[in-house]
């Protein structure tokens, strides 16, 4: 091989080289940088599902799944996330009451605010066809029911006792 044709495989090999490290480079800022916004929204929603829930010891592998599955049922749910967080900052009273009680002016944050606390309550985001099921023994309505019930449900008793007849009340 000539020393030309040498160096042109050279420049060759070393532009591709150069070009897979800058497509590495750029690939992993750009995953760095969509991490830390995943992050900041687990965050978010850590945070304003705890002021709903009232509870500071949510489950964060919940957390995550929920956030997942409400990304994926609810393309603007990051926006509708930060509406509801500022709403809730700006009128801390809403959290007070024994209800939540939205004005009439606020009821997409009040949607949100439904879906987030259906799918910690009951595991379920969504509605319909896109509804997906995330979790059922360590959502809340059933961490609220442990304690007395096992496995964790709303129906209490061995497989199959509800076939049977109730027995009459005693007087």
């Amino acid at each position: 091989m000539t020393q030309f044709s040498r160096r042109r495989v050279l420049k060759v090999a070393g532009a591709f080289a150069l070009t897979g490290v800058a497509g590495q480079t750029l690939f992993l800022s750009s995953a760095r940088a969509s991490s830390e916004a995943t992050q900041n929204t687990l965050d978010r929603f850590m945070g304003v599902s705890s002021a709903l829930t009232a509870r500071e010891d949510l489950d964060g592998d919940l957390a995550r799944a929920l956030l997942h599955a409400h990304l994926l049922t609810d393309q603007d749910f990051p926006e509708a996330l930060s509406r509801l967080e500022a709403l809730l900052k700006a009128q801390p009273a809403l959290l007070s009451s024994s209800r939540l009680a939205f004005a009439e002016d606020q009821s997409a944050q009040e949607a949100t605010a439904r879906a987030m606390l259906s799918g910690w309550y009951t595991g379920v985001v969504g509605e319909g066809d896109q509804a997906l099921y995330v979790s059922f023994v360590n959502t809340l309505a059933n961490v609220a029911v442990s304690d007395v019930l096992v496995p964790p449900s709303f129906s209490y008793g061995p497989c199959g006792s509800w076939q049977a007849p109730p027995r009459p009340l005693q007087e």
